[in-house]
């Protein structure tokens, strides 16, 4: 499989952002790659300022003290219901596998260097991950979106101005037309269902996990292993000496036994049978008998199939049970 290399920019426009009630303001760049049944894996990723986003307007450029997105995806990206530090509308997770590359971009302190034009920049996958990746997609375009989240308390309107590059490295491979087709409708499926992803479960108490309990242990219980016998369901390994003959139950005692391990107990007695002189019968025990013992007798020869072939009777063509 080839390996391309793929160097874009986003940016070199100046991004005015008005004071809506969501402060979300999308640039988007759409790359059109080579048309085919191809699929392609995503192998290293980065990411490089040529010019930081900062607000022009005044004398000193003052840095955008909000909150950025960056993101490389297949299909478009679609905003969700969720916040991102305080601010609404934030992109999809990175756990979507339409995500090939993830950046949030916040301002350090203030008290860091001239003008505070300092970033933390954290990616997905990160760095090392990012120079090893193998994420595949099958769409014919990828997108550069860059989610800018303005901050509250900053004086709008905002001009923005800003350049980003990205560097990535894929491999290409012929695959069928249904293999692309199954996997573009995949792509457009996470896409769509990105707002209403479910993250978890919030747990009224914490010490009712799912695992955190065993039901059998709690409700109606098991009965230990140690219990079944040749002759009876005392116990399951055979305390027997090496030429001591082994003991065997009859197929009418099986199916006794099938029949008490069906038996309904009362809660919180363990399921199955406690008979007074064979002991406890378990409810497992009916998995691992002949399906014989428990259904009865099989015939070795199954009756022939008889239909009613008498045209003066009614039912012609029946099958005459004999």
């Amino acid at each position: 499989m080839p390996i391309k290399e793929l160097r874009e920019s986003i940016g070199d426009i100046d991004l005015l952002m008005a004071n809506d009630q969501e402060r979300v303001q999308i640039v988007q760049k759409r790359i059109n790659l080579k048309e085919g049944s191809v699929q392609r894996n995503m192998l290293s990723m980065d990411l490089f300022f040529d010019d930081p986003p900062y607000i022009i307007g005044s004398s000193v450029p003052m840095m955008f003290e909000g909150v950025i997105e960056f993101y490389l995806t297949p299909t478009p990206l679609i905003l969700s219901s969720e916040s991102l530090l305080g601010t609404p509308r934030r992109g999809m997770d990175a756990a979507n596998t339409n995500v090939l590359f993830k950046a949030i971009i916040t301002p350090k302190s203030q008290e860091f260097g001239v003008n505070r034009l300092f970033w933390n920049i954290d990616r997905f996958p990160q760095d090392f991950i990012a120079s090893n990746a193998n994420f595949p997609f099958y769409h014919d375009q990828l997108y550069l979106t860059m989610v800018f989240h303005g901050s509250e308390e900053a004086g709008y309107p905002l001009s923005i101005r800003f350049n980003a590059s990205l560097l990535m490295s894929y491999k290409t491979k012929k695959v069928s037309e249904i293999t692309a087709a199954l996997g573009v409708i995949s792509e457009r499926f996470n896409s769509m269902i990105a707002q209403q992803e479910s993250m978890g479960r919030i747990m009224p108490n914490p010490l009712d996990m799912a695992g955190q309990y065993i039901p059998s242990y709690n409700w109606g219980g098991i009965r230990p292993e140690l219990m079944v016998s040749g002759s009876t369901l005392s116990q399951f390994f055979l305390h027997l000496e090496n030429n001591a003959p082994e003991k065997t139950l009859t197929t009418p005692e099986m199916r006794a036994y099938a029949r008490l391990s069906r038996q309904m107990v009362p809660n919180p007695d363990a399921f199955g049978t406690t008979d007074p002189v064979v002991g406890g019968v378990p409810d497992w025990f009916r998995t691992i008998i002949p399906k014989g013992a428990v259904a009865g007798a099989v015939r070795e020869q199954f009756p022939p199939r008889v239909t009613q072939d008498n045209p003066a009777l009614a039912g012609l063509g029946n099958v005459i049970c004999v």
